[in-house]
């Protein structure tokens, strides 16, 4: 008999006995509450939304994305950052329809993401960071704030980036907001979360482990695959069967052999509804990692409906932003790539009748530092991120800007600024979008109550 993945009783049993060991039965029964809550709030056949976390290892230097054009502060910034500086008349001029204290740039390779942001499909949110309560350069001087993990170390900024959390058993923010809503989607093997660059602390922790997908499609061996017919595959496949429906007398065996069937099995589905469907029309650069990933998700939301799925979230992660060396020539192809990748995916979206339900965002481990070690930048803190999609309340800059001067109120020292924005009201925010209620915001994200503002205010919820 064929095997699959656990049943939904299966899962809800598992959190049941879990929350009730952790918290006791009154909060599991108000936990209960949510998750009802949060499958009411799916609708028809055409309610739809997914996230796409595009992330970027090693620490975007977003103060080269976004860029001060007021004489002013412009002259400051390029006083601080000398020769990595983008000279004034090369930045691309955006017009902000709310109010900012200064005229903005976007990078000189970001002509189409300035368009984007023109037709108001897409926002700014300044100086972005990991952030556990409200910082001030006097309370880090002074050691009075509690401070995330490790600063400025990559792995451990990247963690609590995805997580959120502190502890040791984290689980990642997007996990969190699945098991919530572990409901909504009718195709249960399937998990509402699906990477296109491997594991990842955002995805994992909770009931369902992220689904892993190439850019090229379903990761497997042809040798493996139920729909290879040659006579040496069809062998293989029989041996392999046998074995994985041998009894096993290890719960770690069994989990295993369960876990290899349903891989196998999903695989076959996602094949055959990938294929069925058919890819976006819409151009991507084929020479890029980061367009062809983005292209196979645009691939698996035109099969949505074929899958089951009415939420999901995909993560995206591309390197080589650690730019200590030969910045000034490897930024720019960063942010060409960046700019034709993303234009190329919310052009899908288009294609594809959903840029209302999709929302894209940029997340990296932290920001980089003002001042040049010579030939680069260093680790910083503080960042800036762009949110995409007719989900997105477009053409604004959110947040506060910071100065960006050594020695100011918001550098730390050697150029490091100080958040103003948590990464907890930026993640709340694109969470409410999702279909969160306020209640299960509050659960996901339990440091956002020291924060005066949950929502941010860039999505749209019309």
């Amino acid at each position: 008999m064929k095997a699959s993945k656990p049943s939904m009783i299966d899962r809800r049993n598992f959190i049941r006995r879990s929350v009730i060991a952790a918290v006791g039965s009154s909060s599991f029964s108000a936990l209960t509450t949510q998750f009802n809550l949060a499958h009411a709030q799916v609708g028809g056949a055409d309610d739809y939304r997914a996230l796409v976390c595009v992330f970027l290892y090693g620490g975007n230097d977003a103060f080269n994305m976004l860029v001060p054009r007021s004489l002013g502060e412009h002259t400051t910034y390029a006083d601080t950052r000398r020769s990595l500086a983008i000279a004034r008349e090369d930045l691309l001029p955006l017009n902000p329809t709310n109010s900012v204290p200064a005229d903005y740039g976007l990078h000189p390779q970001m002509p189409d993401l300035k368009n984007l942001f023109d037709d108001g499909k897409l926002s700014l949110i300044g100086n972005v960071g990991t952030l556990i309560e409200p910082t001030l350069q006097s309370d880090y001087v002074n050691q009075r704030v509690e401070l995330p993990p490790q600063l400025f170390s990559h792995n451990d900024q990247q963690n609590f980036v995805m997580s959120l959390q502190s502890n040791r058993n984290r689980q990642g923010w997007a996990s969190r907001i699945a098991d919530l809503m572990i409901d909504t989607n009718t195709n249960q093997n399937l998990s509402m979360n699906i990477t296109l660059s491997g594991s990842n602390t955002f995805q994992t922790g909770g009931v369902q482990a992220p689904y892993a997908i190439g850019a090229g499609g379903v990761n497997d061996y042809w040798s493996l695959q139920p729909g290879n017919t040659e006579e040496w595959s069809v062998r293989r496949n029989a041996a392999y069967d046998a074995l994985l429906a041998q009894s096993q007398s290890h719960l770690f065996a069994t989990e295993f052999a369960r876990t290899q069937r349903w891989s196998i099995d999903l695989g076959v589905e996602l094949r055959l509804a990938l294929s069925a469907v058919g890819a976006p029309q819409t151009a991507f650069d084929g020479s890029s990692r980061l367009a062809s990933m983005l292209r196979m998700v645009s691939h698996l939301i035109a099969a949505r409906q074929q899958l089951g799925m009415k939420r999901q979230i995909f993560f995206v992660g591309i390197g080589d932003y650690d730019t200590h060396g030969d910045q000034i020539n490897r930024h720019p192809t960063l942010m060409n790539e960046l700019n034709h990748a993303l234009t190329s995916f919310y052009n899908a979206t288009v294609e594809l009748g959903v840029s209302d339900k999709v929302t894209t965002f940029t997340a990296s481990d932290f920001g980089r530092t003002l001042t040049s070690n010579g030939d680069g930048t260093d680790h910083g803190w503080g960042s800036h991120q762009m949110v995409m999609g007719d989900g997105v309340d477009g053409g604004k800059i959110f947040g506060t800007m910071p100065e960006l001067a050594i020695g100011s109120n918001d550098d730390i020292g050697e150029g490091r600024i100080i958040p103003t924005t948590s990464v907890d009201q930026y993640a709340a925010t694109l969470a409410g979008w999702y279909g969160l209620t306020p209640s299960q915001i509050a659960e996901t994200f339990p440091t956002l109550a020291k924060f005066n503002t949950a929502d941010l205010g860039f999505m749209r919820f019309d």
